[in-house]
């Protein structure tokens, strides 16, 4: 792997760095139904739960179902996970704030399309860009070694690595999790768990979890996190998500005793 001094990218045959551009994505919203038939309400509380799940958005969950989760939309802050690494999403990427943590390497995980280069706060401070989707079809595994190894390069020199994607929830989140368990080793559920308190939001794609239990398998033989079903979703979800897929089979119970009583 070598360092090249041209836009001070890091370059790489495995980590293909491009400076691309784009536009920022406008926040997605969504909205109550409101006056109609109970079944269908439900329904609706429902199809909205996949969806934002499919998404990888926060979890709101309906009044009076389950436990309540708070909502983070939009995004704006930084999150510290350790005392070299910064989690955040893009709109929190800015000159000032990165100056103000004395940031000196920092990793963008967007697609061209989603996001415009971020802005430096030198001309000496090193920069990433993986354009990668947030998707199930996405490897980011290929960069889990190669990644974790820049930010404990960068923190072994006393630099500040901060990772953003564009709600710093999925992608950014799946490179960090990677980075606390090969370089503090730790099991995922350990990593997830360190990051979920400092960042509650993170919520890593199924997708990019199987890779990353596939990445504990490869490190240390074994598995700390696992695949459960989920009637309500008609698939396996981590079993780190268990309060959010708690709260959607009771929703899909619910949605199915209304329909019987008809």
């Amino acid at each position: 792997m070598k360092e090249t001094n041209v836009n001070h990218a890091v370059d790489a045959e495995r980590l293909p760095m491009a400076l691309l551009s784009g536009q920022h994505p406008q926040p997605a919203t969504t909205g109550s139904e409101s006056g109609e038939p109970t079944g269908k309400a439900e329904g609706n509380q429902i199809q909205a739960l996949l969806e934002r799940h499919e998404n990888g958005s926060p979890m709101v969950l309906p009044n009076g179902i389950g436990r309540p989760m708070r909502s983070f939309s939009p995004i704006s802050g930084v999150s510290r996970l350790l005392k070299n690494l910064y989690l955040c999403g893009g709109s929190a990427a800015s000159v000032a704030m990165m100056q103000q943590l004395g940031v000196t390497f920092v990793i963008n995980v967007t697609m061209p399309t989603e996001l415009t280069d971020t802005p430096l706060p030198a001309s000496d401070t090193r920069y990433l860009r993986l354009p990668v989707k947030d998707n199930r079809e996405a490897n980011l595994e290929r960069y889990f070694h190669e990644v974790a190894d820049l930010i404990e390069e960068e923190s072994n020199g006393n630099g500040v690595t901060l990772v953003h994607c564009v709600a710093g929830i999925s992608r950014s989140a799946t490179l960090c999790l990677a980075y606390l368990m090969k370089h503090h080793r730790m099991s995922l559920k350990d990593a997830y768990h360190h990051i979920k308190d400092k960042r509650p939001q993170v919520r890593p794609n199924v997708s990019f979890v199987k890779q990353l239990m596939d990445f504990e398998q490869q490190l240390y033989g074994s598995r700390s996190v696992a695949m459960v079903y989920c009637h309500a979703l008609d698939q396996e979800l981590p079993d780190l998500y268990e309060p959010e897929f708690r709260t959607m089979e009771q929703l899909y119970q619910k949605f199915r005793r209304n329909i019987a009583r008809r």
